[in-house]
């Protein structure tokens, strides 16, 4: 028996439905900053946004680092164990609490950061241009809007 494969009328084109179409742009965005991130420094992308994570607010605790990036517990921690092996991010305890660590970059952590930074940033420079200002600025809210309406849901 052959089966004949038709497309059925209800499925989703995936190359027109926006949703699909974010997964798409946010995984060959994340494909190229692993790249750039392994070959400048050794480095895979779950040691890259926490180390960005942590530089972008010094002190953050690793519950928090998981709740601003799309990394579970898991991946938040065995990245920190590897950047903090590798000296690239040191741990305090709390004051407050000393079941809770902060963590904030070292010196070398800092350097590393300041040197990834612009080949990184490029690849946002690049969809900068093809939106303009004006552009990226509606996008980037609207964006935003709608995470914050599908967290809430």
């Amino acid at each position: 028996m052959t089966q004949t494969l038709t497309t059925s009328p209800r499925a989703l084109r995936l190359d027109t439905y926006w949703p699909y179409q974010i997964v798409v742009l946010a995984d060959i965005i994340s494909r190229r900053t692993a790249a750039i991130v392994k070959d400048q420094a050794d480095l895979n992308l779950s040691q890259w946004r926490v180390l960005a994570a942590i530089a972008e607010k010094p002190g953050r605790t690793a519950v928090e680092v998981v709740q601003m990036t799309p990394m579970d517990k898991g991946i938040v921690s065995r990245a920190t164990k590897a950047l903090l092996e590798a000296g690239l991010v040191r741990r305090e305890a709390s004051q407050a609490d000393g079941r809770v660590s902060h963590l904030f970059l070292t010196g070398p952590g800092q350097a590393l950061y300041s040197r990834l930074l612009p080949p990184v940033e490029e690849i946002s420079s690049e969809a900068r241009k093809l939106l303009g200002d004006d552009t990226e600025i509606a996008f980037s809210e609207t964006l935003q809007e709608l995470k914050d309406r599908f967290d809430l849901a």
